[in-house]
């Protein structure tokens, strides 16, 4: 099973634009029809060249599928994510133990939400819990509710614990400056001339920054929690 720290050191690659590729399959018990499972490949990456509105690297799309033709048989299933980024040096496939939605995502970093879903998993779900927890303590304390106000959190540093929806990217920026976060260019340090960064998923950038300061991070692919944040000390609300 891959090892957190696996998951940081994917996390911790970025690239300039939106060229990263992840891709999440589904593997179908052996033996394996690998022209199905390349078709359905080649199915996801069209739909995350769709959402992005950029073609992704025809390297990288042979790289997925010699991966696929390769590899296919032998993974034990039932999920495979495979992460290609020629420019970056990136090309690894990586079976998962249990089911996880199909999907494809180019952004800036490795779309790594569902490998933290896995080890949850594997470990026991406790998402809920923690997310129930966060959202019964006293409002303008040690929580936030909410992406605008986890934002806020994250870019102060003051976050021990993220939850995180499953699904789902939001765009935003990243001021080139301080590094906050913001769903708006206009929060950033205009004063400063340094331009806003666009960011595909700020929830992303999010949730490598918590892993990267030692925080604990839970995934919920079920039910309606919001973005919510335990907290070390409390940060004015946006």
């Amino acid at each position: 099973m891959i090892t957190r720290a696996e998951v940081e050191k994917l996390g911790a690659l970025h690239a300039v634009e939106p060229v990263m590729l992840s891709l999440y399959l589904a593997v179908p018990p052996p033996p394996a029809d690998l022209s199905v499972l390349t078709a359905r490949a080649g199915q996801l990456i069209a739909a995350a060249e769709a959402a992005g509105g950029r073609a992704v690297a025809e390297q990288d799309r042979n790289s997925v599928r010699e991966k696929l033709v390769t590899c296919g048989r032998d993974w034990p299933g039932p999920t495979v994510a495979i992460f290609a980024c020629a420019d970056s040096g990136l090309l690894e496939a990586i079976p998962l133990p249990c089911p996880l939605p199909e999907r494809a995502v180019l952004g800036i970093r490795p779309h790594i939400r569902p490998l933290l879903l896995a080890r949850q998993r594997r470990a026991g779900l406790r998402a809920g819990r923690v997310a129930a927890e966060i959202l019964a303590m006293p409002p303008g304390g040690l929580s936030a509710v909410g992406l605008p106000s986890c934002l806020a959190a994250v870019s102060a540093g003051a976050v021990q614990t993220l939850v995180v929806p499953g699904d789902g990217l939001v765009p935003g920026y990243e001021c080139g400056r301080c590094g906050t976060l913001s769903l708006v260019a206009d929060n950033c340090c205009p004063d400063w001339g340094t331009a806003a960064l666009p960011v595909p998923d700020v929830i992303e950038e999010m949730v490598v920054r918590i892993l990267e300061d030692g925080g604990e991070v839970w995934v919920i692919c079920e039910g309606s929690s919001p973005v919510a944040a335990r907290l070390s000390c409390p940060v004015p609300q946006p």
